[in-house]
């Protein structure tokens, strides 16, 4: 596990094993305020039944910087999912980096929706 800062959010890497029996994993960054859960980055008003996460105002340029920066330096097909840990992604869409910022910027990560990162225009 590797911890980079992206902007004001906290963002730990956990890379692809080098063992070839344990490479079935992706590598994965968890983005938070501190590490650990992103909880904090939601509002009050946040309900996993919403179409959409309801975060703090404070928080959405700061993680629009920091899903940019992600999605500009990932692999093309990265995903990206907001999703409580037990969760499932019921639907998948297709985004640039810079429709992933906007997004976060505008506090429209959908509640159960995985984003595919494309390179070109969707």
């Amino acid at each position: 596990m590797r911890q980079v800062s992206a902007g004001d959010l906290h963002v730990e890497l956990a890379h692809v094993p080098r063992w070839p029996w344990a490479r079935n994993r992706d590598a994965e960054a968890l983005v938070s305020e501190r590490g650990g859960c992103a909880c904090s980055l939601l509002s009050d008003a946040a309900d996993w039944n919403a179409d959409a996460w309801s975060m703090r105002p404070e928080v959405l340029e700061p993680l629009a910087r920091t899903l940019m920066t992600l999605a500009e330096r990932g692999p093309e097909g990265m995903t990206v999912a907001a999703l409580w840990v037990s969760d499932d992604a019921e639907r998948e869409v297709k985004v640039t980096a810079q429709e992933l910022a906007a997004l976060a910027r505008s506090s429209q990560l959908g509640t159960h929706t995985r984003y595919v990162l494309s390179r070109g225009s969707v």
